[in-house]
């Protein structure tokens, strides 16, 4: 949808520097391989990235060669209710797992404090009588819209196959499609949108007690200085709103790097993409501290990217 929307993507790719990258909603539009694209878009710039498409709707490119592939979960093409796959890379004679994944957007049910519906019955305002927005903030009421999804089985899914190849390092890079309860906070209650709401979410809880650690968080602890903003990015030269709720603030973060195992740490972590974002439906900047790489650049997505660098024993 967005102007040589691939040679940027590659061009971000390239100049991050990054070795693995993770996609979501790889769709494969018009029977088209994408990964293959992306790789030979790369290769003209004399880059060799390794990984060829799964299943679902996620991928996954890499420098270090791809040894293995599994399908942790898909329901892309059954309900359009996401996948995960993951592939096992040979990181300098180390094993690692890295895992590709696009959850549910379906019940997305950070927008219900918002005064919105997050898919079920619609998208549309829960409104008043004048219009306005209708936030709802009982944590009960908005944790059972959001099980209503499918997020809660493929985190299962995830957690069940880290388990098989354990102590093995497992990284998981995704569109959670879902807030996170390290973000939800007292601290955070009147920020974006929150309207008061302090919410444990149940996704990334699961994915804490079953040992994951939260790259981004782990680096920047502080959700108020660096609350990690990914949706709704800035998409140049894409002429619409990218936002779903006019009235509201629906800024959040709920594109994640996991990570767990033996002799894995992350050691640096920082956002590619544009500061600039969307909030009561027009462009607003940032009022954190989080670090942006290709800030100031030609930007493919809506969604913000999440870099982290990892350091292996």
């Amino acid at each position: 949808m967005v102007t040589d929307g691939l040679d940027r993507i590659a061009n971000v790719i390239s100049e991050s520097g990054a070795d693995i990258v993770t996609f979501s909603e790889v769709r494969n539009y018009n029977n088209e391989d994408w990964l293959s694209k992306v790789k030979d878009a790369l290769a003209e710039k004399g880059l060799t990235y390794h990984g060829d498409f799964v299943a679902g709707d996620v991928g996954l490119i890499s420098k270090y060669p791809v040894v293995e592939t599994r399908v942790v979960f898909d329901e892309a093409h059954t309900s359009d209710s996401g996948s995960l796959v993951a592939c096992k890379l040979n990181v300098n004679s180390r094993e690692v797992w890295v895992c590709a994944g696009h959850l549910d957007y379906k019940f997305y049910a950070v927008y219900l404090p918002r005064g919105y519906n997050g898919g079920y019955p619609d998208w549309k305002i829960r409104a008043d009588e004048v219009g306005e927005p209708v936030p709802v903030t009982n944590v009960d009421t908005v944790l059972n819209y959001n099980k209503r999804s499918l997020k809660d089985e493929a985190i299962q899914k995830f957690i069940d196959f880290e388990k098989q190849v354990a102590p093995v390092p497992v990284i998981l890079g995704m569109d959670l499609n879902g807030a996170s309860h390290l973000d939800w906070t007292d601290r955070a209650k009147q920020m974006y949108g929150h309207n008061g709401a302090v919410i444990p979410w149940n996704n990334t809880r699961s994915l804490e007690e079953a040992g994951f650690t939260d790259a981004y968080r782990f680096i920047y602890p502080d959700e108020v200085t660096h609350s990690g903003i990914t949706w709704p990015a800035y998409p140049h030269g894409y002429q619409k709103n990218v936002s779903w709720t006019p009235k509201a603030d629906e800024r959040d973060r709920i594109d994640y790097v996991f990570y767990k195992g033996e002799g894995i740490k992350a050691s640096t972590a920082c956002l590619v993409g544009p500061s600039i974002s969307f909030s009561y439906g027009k462009v607003t900047g940032s009022e954190c501290k989080d670090t942006h790489i290709y800030d100031n650049q030609p930007w493919p997505s809506d969604h913000n990217g999440v870099m982290v660098a990892f350091e292996l024993d």
